[in-house]
């Protein structure tokens, strides 16, 4: 189990699955992974607003996928193939678009303004 990993999270998963698929012979990894931002909920406060906006952008969200190698094409029909699953850090993005910091009044997640406009390679 994987625990506080936020967006980063999915694509944790899906790669700790296809290894274990992968690397164990006949092994079929059921992923489930899930983002519960209501729990960290707190009101508005005038010294983070930017935290409302945030827990307006980010909601709750669930989603499983079973992931093996190898399947047996006379009892299973595989959808799709997993190549890869990564997560790339933005050039310029060390000043941090998104920060979330663990407070009394739950999870305060600070926006900047510039993460709009930062560029996927």
């Amino acid at each position: 189990m994987l625990y506080k990993l936020g967006c980063y999270g999915g694509g944790k998963v899906l790669r700790v699955a296809k290894d274990l698929a992968e690397n164990n012979r006949g092994a079929i990894a059921l992923a489930v992974y899930c983002d519960i931002n209501v729990a960290t909920f707190c009101g508005p406060s005038e010294s983070t607003p930017d935290s409302l906006v945030s827990q307006a952008l980010f909601g709750d969200g669930a989603a499983t996928v079973i992931v093996g190698a190898d399947p047996d094409e006379h009892a299973e029909r595989p959808l799709f193939q997993m190549v890869s699953a990564r997560q790339t850090i933005l050039p310029d993005s060390s000043e941090g678009a998104i920060e979330a910091h663990l407070r009394e009044a739950g999870t305060i997640i600070r926006l900047q303004r510039r993460g709009s406009e930062l560029n996927y390679p």
